[in-house]
């Protein structure tokens, strides 16, 4: 009966409401969560709203987009700074320069000394001292010149060496190359002097080209697609440039070259090269040459009428430890060249022989670089002719006597780097170029101002 009773009082209590005290902090809480909801309810309506406006100003601006006229294409203001930004770099370059013998008595047995081929001036010098403009032109062109300021027979002279426009992204590794430039015949040729290993150029250069060989013309130059490189090219141009100065109509002289090279494992490299270079000038003048005087006046000099062939051979190898170029490095470099000339020699209008000549000879130089700052170098020089005229009076009158001896000169030089854009050098010759051995001191230095673009290989 008692067990009875417990019972219906324990359902009595398990089924009668909850007090009021707990009942009220249900009803807060239940207040709470709807008063969260209808504040996210809100959010998420205004985020829809404003993604839905979105939408539509997208939507509007792309139809306005399509439907608007195509723009003018941009026209550059001429007072632009940035419509013409070429780089522009400056070469001083200076020396010193001390001979044994005079300077204006210099010559080379069995060749006919053009130009800047002599010796610079004695004592403090100017030098070449250049100012390059180059700058990509348009998405066609890219254009290149450069003036230079030197000292020749005494006086201060400018003239231009380089003034070109150069194709870019024709495709198919094809380069045309269009005004004045240095023919691309040998290795050295192509580079400015202040590039030389040395403060002077090669015998054969001096004797061949007086210095250097440039044209007005138009270069076309070809990449294969090998895995060495393998170019080939051609050049026709005015031949106003000794030797093939004189008169012409139309082309003047042509010239085709092909130079190819590779890698020797990680430290060593090396480039070959052959050009032929051909003009066939009329009056080419002999300056330097023995003139006959009759009383007071002296005829004009000797001149050549015929053909010419000049071959070029060269030979590079440079050689770097673990292909770090920068702390030290040996480079090589050879050439040789062949002239043939065949056609006469006229003095006047009384003296004409038949002539025959030869000129040839080559260089080889070494140099070592054994650190960043110093490097030194020798070079060793040699020179042959052989002449043959149907009379070799005329062969005085053009300034070729002489080709019975071999001309030569040995140099050695130490450089002084403290930068990449600065050089000072000091070199000695041992010039036997004629019958009297001369030794000659020169002191050079070479800085660089400006942007200046990397040199060949």
């Amino acid at each position: 009966m008692k067990s009875k009773k417990l019972l219906v009082l324990l359902m009595t209590a398990a089924l009668s409401p909850v007090s009021p005290a707990f009942a009220g902090d249900i009803d807060d809480l239940k207040q709470e969560i709807a008063k969260m909801r209808a504040d996210y309810e809100q959010r998420i309506q205004q985020l829809e709203q404003r993604l839905s406006d979105a939408e539509a100003t997208t939507q509007a601006v792309a139809d306005e987009v399509a439907t608007a006229p195509e723009a003018p294409a941009p026209v550059a203001s001429a007072n632009s700074s940035n419509t013409f930004n070429p780089a522009i770099s400056m070469v001083l370059n200076g020396s010193f320069n001390q001979y044994q013998n005079h300077a204006d008595d210099y010559t080379i047995d069995g060749f006919n000394v053009q130009g800047e081929g002599g010796l610079d001036s004695e004592g403090f010098s100017l030098g070449e001292s250049e100012l390059t403009v180059s700058s990509n032109i348009d998405q066609l062109f890219y254009g290149q010149a450069t003036l230079a300021v030197h000292d020749h027979d005494d006086e201060t002279e400018l003239e231009v060496e380089e003034a070109f426009i150069e194709t870019l992204g024709l495709g198919n590794g094809l380069t045309v190359r269009a005004g004045r430039y240095y023919a691309p015949i040998g290795y050295l040729n192509e580079r400015h002097s202040h590039a030389w290993n040395f403060a002077d150029a090669p015998l054969i250069y001096r004797g061949l080209f007086g210095n250097q060989l440039s044209t007005d013309g138009v270069k076309l130059s070809y990449l294969l697609p090998t895995d060495y490189m393998f170019e080939v090219g051609t050049s026709v141009g005015n031949g106003d440039s000794y030797p093939g100065s004189g008169d012409h109509s139309g082309i003047g002289d042509w010239l085709v070259y092909a130079k190819t090279g590779g890698d020797i494992g990680i430290e060593s490299s090396w480039q070959a090269g052959i050009s032929h270079w051909r003009s066939s000038p009329d009056d080419r003048s002999y300056n330097g040459g023995h003139g006959h005087s009759h009383g007071d006046e002296e005829e004009s000099s000797a001149v050549f009428n015929g053909d010419t062939d000049i071959t070029n051979l060269s030979l590079v190898y440079k050689w770097a430890p673990n292909g770090n170029f920068r702390q030290e490095n040996l480079t090589l470099i050879s050439e040789f060249m062949y002239l043939h000339d065949d056609g006469n020699i006229r003095h006047g209008t009384d003296e004409f022989a038949n002539y025959d000549g030869k000129q040839y000879g080559g260089y080889l130089e070494g140099i070592y670089q054994f650190n960043p700052q110093w490097r030194s170098g020798v070079r060793y020089d040699w020179l042959g002719s052989k002449h043959h005229a149907s009379d070799d009076e005329l062969l005085a009158d053009a300034g070729l006597e002489g080709g019975r001896s071999h001309p030569q000169r040995t140099s050695a030089m130490v450089e002084y780097l403290p930068s990449e854009f600065s050089r000072i050098r000091a070199q000695i010759n041992h010039d036997q170029s004629y019958s009297d051995d001369d030794w000659q001191m020169i002191l050079q230095y070479t800085v660089s101002l400006g942007a200046h673009g990397a040199h060949q290989y």
